[in-house]
């Protein structure tokens, strides 16, 4: 006779996936993703083991809640919100920062008055790409991410002080 299967359980990323999975099917306003969004990390928080799962944990939310935040043109107050939160964290890598750069100057036509820090972070995190081995992949596919933004950008840079 056989041992009974025993059926693991999802990891993080798969519980994220099957989340994204029933928001699209239910076409899930804003308000319900991030509730949802929220109590996944709460779960997520009180089975991490150590101090750099939690960050990890943290870190993932506060980004795709931020993506959701441009994805349904919300207001800088909670745009800001989740952009401040990461910022807070601190970014896992120079993709992260990439992505929330350019969403970050995507956005600005929902709030201008932000058009300054938004610009100079893209400038930074542009001089961040640049340093990176030309032979790098991630280089030209950061730089082409960079040049897209700017592209489609509502709202220029504003003049130098």
């Amino acid at each position: 006779m056989e041992p009974p299967h025993q059926e693991r359980a999802p990891t993080f990323g798969e519980e994220l996936d099957l989340l994204f999975m029933e928001f699209m099917k239910s076409d899930a306003p804003y308000e319900q993703c991030r509730r949802e969004l929220l109590k996944l990390e709460k779960r997520w928080l009180q089975k991490a083991r150590t101090p750099a799962q939690r960050l990890a944990v943290q870190r993932i939310i506060a980004k795709t809640l931020l993506t959701e935040a441009f994805g349904f043109g919300m207001p800088w107050k909670e745009f800001g919100r989740w952009l401040r939160r990461i910022q807070t964290l601190g970014f896992r890598d120079l993709g992260m920062l990439v992505h929330v750069t350019c969403l970050y100057v995507q956005a600005l036509d929902l709030f201008p008055r932000q058009a300054r820090e938004a610009w100079a972070m893209l400038e930074d995190t542009e001089r961040r790409v640049r340093r990176l081995r030309r032979e790098n992949p991630l280089r030209k596919e950061h730089m082409e991410a960079i040049a897209h933004a700017k592209k489609v950008a509502r709202v220029p840079p504003p003049p130098p002080r």
